[in-house]
């Protein structure tokens, strides 16, 4: 079993914490600037979310795409980020 370094560790957790920051960033950017028909779509789509996600007894190959999808999500925020400082 290895054991995580403590450096890496509050890396870790500050890169989380700016992809956390940008991703809040630019949802309020996305929110401000909604149409009443566009809430109402985002507002469907997790309605749908939510039912898939309840009926993942049934097809947890679903869910498994679910998860891919937000680890792709996360994964485009950290890239953003770290061009955004240049990093990249």
């Amino acid at each position: 079993m290895s054991t995580l370094q403590p450096e890496a560790i509050r890396e870790a957790l500050a890169g989380y914490a700016a992809a956390n920051e940008v991703i809040e960033n630019e949802r309020m950017e996305r929110l401000a600037h909604l149409m009443p028909e566009q809430s109402r779509a985002i507002f469907d789509d997790l309605v749908r979310g939510w039912e898939l996600s309840t009926q993942s007894k049934d097809n947890p190959e679903r869910l498994d795409m679910w998860r891919v999808e937000t680890l792709i999500t996360v994964r485009r925020a950290f890239e953003k980020m770290v061009r955004a400082k240049g990093l990249l």
